[in-house]
């Protein structure tokens, strides 16, 4: 197994994972609580805006985990990058759907606050 494999195969599992753990939220499966969802003052403070920006959140974990996955797909089967090179690459790609859905502020949310 290459590095572009396991690199490939590893990426997958993290995105399947964060799929799995978005959907709930996206769902609006998740009632407020304090581990797990998107948690701020104004979510916590209100079951609509609870529901919604987590619905967003999920969305945009979601939408994020499966656009990363399929970049490493396009990357596994074009190999452009040297195998050290590769390394970061696949690091950018298991942190990027994470921090997309994290940065993105979720319109519920501000809407609520403003």
């Amino acid at each position: 197994m290459t590095l572009y494999d396991k690199g490939f195969y590893t990426i997958l599992g993290v995105s399947a994972l964060f799929v799995a753990v978005a959907l709930p939220l996206a769902l609006r499966r998740i009632p407020r609580n304090a581990v797990y969802g998107y948690r701020t003052r104004a979510t916590m403070a209100d079951d609509e805006t609870w529901y919604d920006a987590n619905a967003w959140f999920g969305r945009i974990l979601i939408a994020s985990s499966v656009g990363g996955a399929f970049v490493a797909w396009a990357i596994h089967l074009a190999r452009p990058f040297a195998p050290e090179t590769f390394l970061p690459v696949s690091v950018a790609l298991l942190v990027a759907p994470a921090l997309v859905a994290a940065v993105a502020p979720p319109i519920p949310v501000r809407r609520a606050t403003s």
